[in-house]
């Protein structure tokens, strides 16, 4: 239940995130669905690695993410928050492979 929790949300973020790439700090873009909010912001690019920030607020959770996508493919993160080190791994993969 919680995977696909966390499967909506990094859809819906990155679904309104990567719809038109934004230039490097910009506003945060934020998205909130049915008892969840969920922000990101492109933080800085360089080649085909992207450096994000991610915020997550639910009922279970609040977490802060810093995610460095290459491509599509995550290449590392740090997360400050509620959700266990495989949930935000997983958050993670899922918001670079969209």
């Amino acid at each position: 239940m919680l995977k696909r929790t966390l499967t909506t949300l990094a859809l819906t973020a990155v679904a309104t995130a990567h719809v038109v790439m934004p230039e490097a700090a910009q506003a945060r873009d934020c998205s909130r669905g049915d008892g969840y909010t969920i922000c990101s912001q492109l933080v800085s690019q360089n080649g085909s690695y992207n450096s994000w920030n991610v915020s997550l607020q639910n009922a279970y959770a609040t977490e802060y993410m810093h995610v460095i996508c290459y491509g599509k493919s995550m290449d590392t993160w740090q997360s400050k928050g509620g959700l266990s080190q495989s949930e935000a791994d997983y958050l993670a993969r899922y918001f670079c492979s969209l």
